[in-house]
């Protein structure tokens, strides 16, 4: 027979319990704010964009994306990790967040402990391409003449830790090269001077670069995931051509300050997986050339925290 106290216990937990279940079929019940930590026009933000009206579809409530720029992300990372954590609030976050953990390690935000992932949302692979006067026409022959004469290849990026700049860097690791980086203010600036002969090569986001590439202005030597590219897939990948194991990607997901409860975080979850899933989602992927990332939130985590630590040697030499 239960105690008096026993009793109540029992009591308290089936009112939590109650709390927390109608709290979950009411949610939400005001608008849900995306953070992005990339200007608007970009690839991110015309995805966080479909996924935010898919997602409004689906929950019934308005999803309002909000740009919050500076920092490699970090402003908008630690706005999210500020926020209540009642569901309303979530980050749009790529590759930098895990880049970040190295690149800025007296940053107060960590993932895991202040932030924690929701969905995986998709990747997408660069292409190095260079220009056909550099007279090279296969990864092979770029890298023996980046090895051979020290900085005299030149590659264009869009900042340090963009990942034109990481994949370089990584590019020189893995390779044993050694290329001189050149920082442009955007992809449009640096396809200018690639295509001019200002610079030699760039690790670029497919499709900035696809109709020079089927044109012939630009050679596309490598693409730099684990897979052929849907858009350019007569290119091998960085494995295929002799160096097994690259797989610098862009990855996109979304995640939520810590201590969401359970069942808000699966609606948020499942309409997520609902919103990806959807034709006008996919479109978007196709047309920003980048692919689902089908994972369960458990799997996503798991990545997060491995790209965490794959970035660390990178984030090392970018430092040295």
């Amino acid at each position: 027979m239960k105690s008096f106290g026993q009793k109540i216990a029992a009591i308290l937990l089936l009112a939590a319990v109650t709390a927390t279940g109608a709290a979950a079929q009411n949610f939400p019940n005001k608008p849900v704010r995306f953070i992005l930590g990339f200007g608007t026009g970009g690839p991110t933000d015309v995805i966080a964009r479909t996924l935010a009206d898919e997602i409004s579809k689906d929950l019934g409530q308005r999803v309002i994306v909000e740009n919050k720029t500076g920092a490699s992300g970090n402003i908008a990372t630690q706005d999210v990790a500020s926020a209540e954590a009642d569901g309303t609030t979530f980050l749009i976050a790529a590759t930098p967040l895990a880049v970040n953990h190295s690149l800025f390690p007296e940053f107060g935000v960590k993932f895991g402990r202040d932030i924690v992932a929701v969905a995986a949302i998709g990747a997408n692979e660069n292409v190095l391409v260079v220009r056909p006067a550099l007279g090279v026409s296969t990864l092979a022959e770029f890298v023996e003449r980046a090895r051979t004469k020290p900085n005299a290849l030149s590659y264009a990026t869009v900042g340090v830790g963009s990942s034109s700049h990481l994949a370089g860097v990584a590019f020189d690791l893995r390779t044993g090269a050694t290329m001189l980086a050149v920082s442009y203010r955007g992809g449009g600036d640096a396809l200018k001077d690639l295509l001019g002969g200002q610079v030699d090569a760039w690790f670029a986001p497919i499709p900035s670069v696809l109709g020079a590439v089927q044109s012939g202005q630009l050679i596309a030597l490598a693409t730099t995931g684990p897979a052929r590219a849907g858009l350019l897939p007569a290119v091998p990948t960085m494995a295929e051509a002799g160096f097994p194991g690259f797989d610098i990607r862009l990855w996109v997901g979304l995640f939520a300050p810590k201590g969401v409860t359970a069942p808000v975080m699966q609606t948020i979850e499942k309409a997520a997986a609902r919103a990806i899933a959807s034709p006008e989602m996919q479109t978007a992927l196709q047309r920003q050339g980048i692919s689902p990332l089908p994972m369960s939130r458990e799997e996503f985590t798991e990545f997060v925290n491995l790209e965490i630590s794959r970035w660390k040697a990178v984030v090392a030499a970018i430092k040295k």
